[in-house]
């Protein structure tokens, strides 16, 4: 991915303005939205300097950068997209489970077979993610418990926030591999 996107990547994010106050700023500043979060939270992405600059335009808004330099789930990884479809591809097949629900991160969509999860983790890396979608089709599905496996634990404490009766927690917030696998066996 890092070959892909290029050099002087790097993520931000803006709190508090709605999409059309934000779209005429990535058009200004070159940038695009990475992730769609609840609360008018925007993760947004491209040339560093170029995030930089949207970040001290946005008035009236919480901005910052995030640690991340490379601008993931941008057209900037387009490149990124056919190679990581075919590392996929050659990984061991397995169905989706029966009685299972799998649904897409990026947009909240179900899949229904092992490539069209394949086929929509590749090209996420590439585009937008519509975290709040997901979330909104958590709640409509009746989700009670959620665990997230991507790294750090932003996007669960963002489903506890909005849907606190959930029991939500990420992977990343265990010490060890038992204690994940007893929080599983717990419900």
């Amino acid at each position: 991915m890092e070959s892909a996107a290029g050099p002087d990547g790097r993520l931000g994010y803006i709190r508090g303005l709605d999409r059309a106050a934000l779209e005429p700023l990535l058009a200004k500043h070159l940038c695009e939205i990475a992730i769609r979060n609840p609360d008018l939270l925007f993760v947004t992405g491209g040339v560093e300097r170029d995030v930089i600059a949207l970040c001290d335009e946005a008035a009236g808004a919480r901005t910052g950068l995030l640690a991340i330099k490379i601008a993931s789930h941008t057209t900037r990884l387009a490149k990124a997209c056919k190679p990581l479809q075919q590392a996929l591809d050659t990984s061991r097949d397995a169905a989706v489970a029966r009685q299972r629900v799998l649904l897409a991160g990026g947009d909240g969509e179900r899949i229904f077979s092992v490539a069209g999860a394949t086929a929509k983790l590749a090209n996420q890396v590439a585009r937008p993610i519509d975290w709040a979608a997901t979330l909104d089709a958590l709640i409509e599905l009746g989700v009670t418990e959620v665990l997230h496996l991507g790294p750090g634990h932003a996007l669960a404490e963002m489903m506890r926030a909005s849907q606190p009766s959930t029991r939500c927690y990420a992977a990343d917030g265990f010490r060890t591999i038992e204690g994940l696998r007893n929080w599983v066996a717990s419900e």
